[in-house]
């Protein structure tokens, strides 16, 4: 059974910051205050602070799937299971 859409959520690009490495990152701040920090390359052209991102996920079943694949992988070559 498929829940109705939701919409997307809206967080608020707050800065760009160095990290430790020098690499940029991202700070994103949502409605509820909760903050999201990821590398910056991974913002969609034009984003920059003070910019309001609608963000949507999606299920990637195909990377799911392999994912699940290589941990029976591991699990059989690690317990014989």
């Amino acid at each position: 059974m498929q829940k109705p859409a939701k919409g997307p959520l809206r967080a608020t690009i707050d800065r760009i910051v160095r990290d430790q490495h020098g690499k940029e990152q991202a700070v994103l701040v949502f409605d509820d205050g909760q903050q999201l920090v990821l590398p910056a390359d991974r913002l969609p052209d034009g984003a920059k602070p003070q910019g309001v991102l609608a963000i949507d996920f999606r299920i990637d079943a195909e990377e799911t799937s392999r994912r699940a694949d290589q941990v029976r992988r591991l699990q059989q070559e690690l317990f014989g299971k």
